[in-house]
């Protein structure tokens, strides 16, 4: 297939993927900063992973962005060790991937494309994240064919106003699952899980002590005056609590 072709020479960090530190950020979130400046920041300040989510960009816009994310991985040395995926948009994925843009994969809530297209289409070197925050969605998920999917991404640990549609489910109510729900989605996961949503410095000694493999955050440091310290701050507690 001719995206998996041309993405070859992009080093697959599927078998070294860690988000335990893990960076929401776009347009929206920034306080009208520029995105790829606070990517930077965020990873002096030890992100191990960085999502791009821009919900009101078009194709166009979003490579844009991507290739100047890209471009900041790589000049921090760490495009062998940060990966870079994008929020639902697997077209432009693709196309970053053919333009020789190092975007390592896709991540897809439960009413976007279907997994297994999003893997036939980009190949097997591209990570991809799915979110599941309910019991019977990890359950759905555990039943999917291994070598799908790389991750499970859930929430909200509390309510967010960055994402303002996650935890609401079918009768408009919202539903956080606090630490407790993350404690028993990553149990039963067979996926690696990121946990966010409204997450806080305050919230990561509880997190780090469940079987999460990490926290996920936007406005704890796009929205942050230093990011780089947010950052900084976020992993100190993880790592300190996973020590522990």
């Amino acid at each position: 297939m001719e995206g998996a072709e041309e993405s070859e020479h992009f080093q697959s960090l599927r078998d070294s993927l860690d988000i335990s530190a893990y960076l929401v950020i776009g347009p929206e979130n920034t306080k009208g900063r520029d995105v790829a400046a606070i990517v930077g920041d965020a990873l002096l300040g030890g992100i191990t992973c960085v999502q791009l989510r821009a919900k009101h960009s078009d194709a166009s816009q979003i490579v844009a962005l991507a290739r100047q994310i890209a471009d900041v991985i790589s000049r921090a040395g760490k495009s062998d060790s940060v990966a870079f995926v994008i929020d639902d948009r697997v077209d432009v994925v693709w196309q970053c991937r053919c333009m020789g843009i190092k975007v390592d994969g896709v991540h897809v809530g439960q009413t976007d494309m279907d997994v297994r297209y999003c893997r036939r289409l980009l190949g097997p070197n591209a990570v991809i994240g799915l979110s599941a925050a309910t019991d019977r969605l990890v359950d759905l998920v555990n039943e999917l064919p291994s070598g799908i999917i790389d991750y499970v991404g859930a929430g909200p640990v509390h309510p967010s106003a960055s994402k303002p549609d996650c935890g609401v489910d079918a009768d408009g109510q919202m539903h956080v699952l606090a630490v407790q729900g993350i404690a028993r989605l990553a149990e039963i996961s067979r996926y690696p899980v990121v946990a966010g949503g409204g997450v806080t410095v305050a919230d990561i000694p509880a997190l780090a002590q469940t079987k999460a493999a990490g926290w996920f955050v936007i406005s704890a440091i796009a929205g942050a005056d230093d990011p780089r310290l947010a950052a900084e701050k976020l992993v100190r507690a993880w790592d300190s609590a996973r020590r522990r």
